[in-house]
């Protein structure tokens, strides 16, 4: 009951959310859409389908036609210092272009744009609200009332101040000053509209923190449920094996072939369900896990996550590696995303002849990449969406075994130590997953993971 609860709780706020007037997105520590507001999508001319679960700048990337285009970059540092200091960013306004929906180029935009970071009690950003006024019209409108206002000054200077008298009884001059006023007035009504706007954001800035306060109250609940229900369903299961066992032992030798099938489909579900509780647990732990930091050897830390995926493999794998930059982080996490990684890169290419494995990392500005590649089953990116949720599986259990669990695990640990993880695939052809971890600056200016422009094994 508690957890339909939540859920109901959790379903009402994504409703009320979304149909709240701001302009408001939902991002992840790694700027992945995870939320949307109608008044956004109704701005930016998009729809939520086709943007929830990418990353922002893969969906609003700078105009190429607008050479002077800097809205990625200014808000990507907005965004960067969010995550730095923990705490609210407003930014000055900005010209940022959005796609036509029907791919023919950009649509001229101006917004006002604030970001402020959601943390939980210990001070970890969960999400990162960004808040934008569309303020299109009113930088247009002002374009038009100066233009209007150089060409009323030029043509001062062109015919003198006491011809100008004269010549304003002309109905061309007589127009202009009316279309002029009209403007004056029209502004003047827009900027009250736009006091007016603010404080109506402010009122839902404050609804809807309430409203994420009880989200990460409903989130805990479940977390906790989840738990409880998993300690709980251990005895029961328990109770299942060991019964089924002991006939398995006692009067195996008094049971048809059927019989035996029966008890055998009996102990491996139990057994399954016991994987499934484990990896249930395991996700739930790592929300409370306090993350301890320190170096990490990544190419030590590959290669022996690597022999312990291939030795638990059907088929054997071979492996290139290229030289990985050193980082900073939770050693026992990481090392869990290393497997978990390589476990999946070692079970969907188990069925090729020549199963290969590939490792490569880069030091790209202020991140570390790191990237695992196979020549598996791979997976259809129509369903890219689904690919890091838990106990969601893009192959039949048939297929490949598994819990449907072991990336999401990857994606919380690394949204942790702020990083993003992603990843591309072609049915039959492979897949490549790639994941970021914060580079850490030595006192000498130089990335951590670099040597004299070498990087480090």
């Amino acid at each position: 009951m508690t957890l339909q609860v939540c859920e109901k709780g959790i379903a009402d706020f994504r409703l009320l959310f979304e149909s709240v007037p701001g302009l408001f997105l939902v991002l992840l520590p790694d700027f992945t859409i995870a939320a949307v507001s109608d008044a956004y999508l109704q701005a930016t001319l998009t729809r939520r389908e086709h943007i929830i679960g990418r990353h922002l700048f893969d969906v609003f990337p700078d105009n190429p036609d607008d050479p002077s285009a800097d809205g990625v970059a200014n808000l990507r540092r907005s965004l960067d210092l969010v995550l730095a200091t923990k705490m609210p960013d407003a930014m000055a306004m900005q010209k940022y272009d959005v796609p036509r929906p029907d791919g023919n180029g950009f649509e001229e935009r101006y917004w006002s744009p604030s970001n402020f970071p959601v943390m939980d009690e210990e001070r970890n950003i969960l999400y990162i609200m960004h808040r934008v006024e569309d303020i299109t019209s009113y930088v247009l409108l002002k374009k038009n009332r100066d233009e209007l206002g150089r060409l009323h000054e030029e043509l001062q200077k062109s015919i003198g101040a006491d011809e100008l008298e004269l010549s304003e009884s002309t109905e061309e001059v007589a127009a202009g000053n009316r279309h002029l006023h009209a403007l004056n007035r029209a502004l003047k009504l827009e900027i009250l509209a736009r006091g007016k706007l603010e404080e109506t954001n402010r009122e839902l800035t404050r609804q809807l923190k309430n409203n994420i306060e009880k989200l990460e109250a409903s989130n805990k609940e479940l977390e906790s449920f989840s738990y409880s229900v998993s300690h709980d369903l251990r005895a029961p299961l328990r109770a299942i094996d060991g019964f089924a066992r002991i006939l398995e032992e006692d009067i195996a030798g008094q049971l048809d072939e059927e019989g035996r099938r029966k008890l055998e489909i009996i102990r491996n579900n139990t057994r399954n369900m016991g994987r499934l509780i484990d990896e249930l647990l395991e996700f739930s732990r790592l929300g409370r896990k306090e993350l301890n930091y320190g170096h990490l050897d990544m190419a030590a830390l590959a290669q022996a996550a690597f022999n312990d995926a291939a030795s638990a493999a059907s088929n054997t794998a071979t492996l290139s590696m290229d030289e990985l930059p050193v980082a900073r982080g939770d050693l026992t996490l990481i090392r869990q995303v290393w497997f978990n990684l390589l476990s999946n890169a070692c079970k969907f290419s188990a069925k090729r002849e020549q199963a290969h494995v590939t490792i490569k990392g880069a030091v790209d500005g202020d991140m570390l990449t790191y990237t695992v590649s196979d020549n598996g089953a791979g997976f259809d990116m129509r369903y890219y969406n689904k690919l890091f949720g838990v106990f969601q599986r893009l192959h039949r259990v048939s297929e490949f075994e598994g819990t449907g669990v072991g990336l999401a695990i990857v994606h919380r640990i690394v949204t942790r130590h702020g990083g993003r993880v992603w990843a591309e695939g072609a049915v039959g052809e492979g897949a490549a997953f790639h994941f970021t971890l914060p580079a850490v600056l030595r006192k000498d200016g130089r990335e951590d993971g670099r040597e004299d422009g070498n990087e480090q094994r």
